[in-house]
């Protein structure tokens, strides 16, 4: 298993890797994984994160070389994390913290796939040793260089790969955005990745059709396989910030945003006199800007609340505290190809959801488990409605439905993991999803 992230890194694309090595062993396989040697400077997270004796973690996936110049520069120019500065307030960043993410984008479009890249050589030598005593190759992305460094390993002895991928590769807003020629380099590497893979996962049915039908002679390579949930050690509980307290759990960047549950709750503020006392709305990781700023033009300063993401096991506390969960909206049509993993970290949470947007499946989970509400783009009424009923004490959910919400545990999710590594090494078709 190549995964660039890996526990302890505090990334949630982390923690899907964690989730399919720990509970592989009991469909019969002894995954290896092949992660990086250390998070960078401010992504640890000390949360355990136990596994079985026949999981094998070799932290041997990045040259080591350049992960210390790396972490040297990382040092030197930290990056922006969101982190509320009480000097000015936690809706303001400092301009080292812009310069910074501005900074950040530019490499992201001058470079293909991303600067992680530099590190596939190395992870090639490193996989051709192991790969004469495994009889499969999964390579997951961010970063998508994992899976043209895994390329080469399986054609030359013979395994196959499989391809997973948690965000889309070329139907992507991050690729949109990159230089025509980081754009087409991509599209030629997801040809030849997509051709030669035995099996592509992805985490939503609406991106296995979208890819179904960019590759229709590869149709039967796509599986839909949605990310989980795993059980996670009790957490003592946060103290309190106010007497309801509504939570986003990690960043909100790009094109999403907290613009309606923002503006609803302006208006509950008109409506009830609240105070920072009486409710709370809480980000734990970074807020767009944009988002910050429409905060402070409606004078949301004291009831917004920016926080730097805490270890799983905190969070997870933070999130069963709440009293209510919000995931944040994009309200375009490629809105559906992406369905948040911090939706999963909310089903184990057990408390009620408030989504925002027009993708059928977000609200097809939604409904069949019973956790929560799917209002349209920009309905601020319906997000006010919500807000109240979660201010009142009111649950805005008809009602959890715990085997609906028991698909999308990890060990179920592994079980059908386990089916396509099974197909995959007997020389089938990947089983559907």
């Amino acid at each position: 298993m190549a995964s660039w992230l890996f526990p302890p890194h505090r990334s949630i694309g982390a923690k899907r890797a964690w989730r399919f090595a720990k509970h592989l062993p009991s469909f019969g396989w002894s995954p290896t994984v092949v992660c990086r040697r250390v998070p960078p400077p401010g992504a640890l997270d000390t949360s355990p994160w136990a596994l079985p004796p026949s999981v094998t973690v070799s932290p041997t996936y990045d040259a080591a070389w350049v992960s210390a110049l790396a972490d040297r520069a990382a040092r030197l120019f930290p990056p922006s994390t969101g982190r509320a500065e009480p000097a000015q307030g936690p809706l303001r960043r400092t301009f080292a913290q812009r310069l910074s993410e501005r900074w950040d984008l530019l490499v992201d479009a001058l470079v293909p796939t991303e600067t992680a890249a530099l590190h596939a050589p190395h992870l090639s030598r490193v996989l051709d040793g192991m790969a004469p005593s495994h009889d499969v190759l999964w390579s997951t992305s961010y970063p998508y260089s994992s899976h043209l460094a895994c390329l080469p390993v399986a054609r030359r002895h013979g395994l196959p790969l499989v391809v997973d991928l948690r965000d889309p590769w070329t139907p992507n807003w991050v690729h949109a955005r990159k230089f025509p020629h980081a754009r087409w380099l991509e599209r030629r590497a997801e040809r030849a990745v997509f051709r030669d893979a035995a099996a592509v996962v992805v985490t939503t049915e609406t991106l296995a059709e979208r890819y179904r039908a960019l590759f229709p002679a590869l149709a039967g390579k796509f599986v839909a396989l949605h990310n989980c949930y795993d059980d996670a050690p009790e957490a003592p509980p946060p103290a309190p910030l106010a007497r309801r307290t509504f939570v986003h759990f990690g960043n909100v960047y790009g094109p999403w945003s907290l613009a309606t549950p923002l503006r609803a709750l302006a208006r509950l503020r008109a409506r009830r006199s609240l105070g920072p006392g009486d409710v709370r709305l809480v980000n734990l990781g970074k807020l767009s800007d944009r988002d910050r700023a429409l905060a402070a033009s409606l004078g949301l300063e004291d009831l917004v609340t920016v926080l730097p993401p805490e270890p799983y096991a905190r969070g997870l506390a933070r999130l069963r505290a709440a009293d209510l969960l919000l995931l944040a909206a994009w309200d375009q049509p490629d809105a559906g190809l992406y369905l948040q993993g911090k939706l999963y970290d909310y089903l184990l949470a057990a408390r009620p959801i408030l989504a925002e947007g027009r993708e059928p499946e977000l609200g097809s989970i939604l409904t069949r488990t019973g956790a929560g509400t799917l209002v349209p783009p920009n309905a601020v009424d319906a997000a006010v409605a919500a807000l109240e009923a979660a201010l009142d004490g009111a649950e805005d959910a008809p009602g959890r439905v715990p085997e609906a919400v028991a698909y999308f545990s990890a060990r179920e999710a592994t079980g059908r993991l386990g089916a396509v590594l099974d197909a995959v090494r007997e020389g089938r078709a990947p089983c559907p999803s």
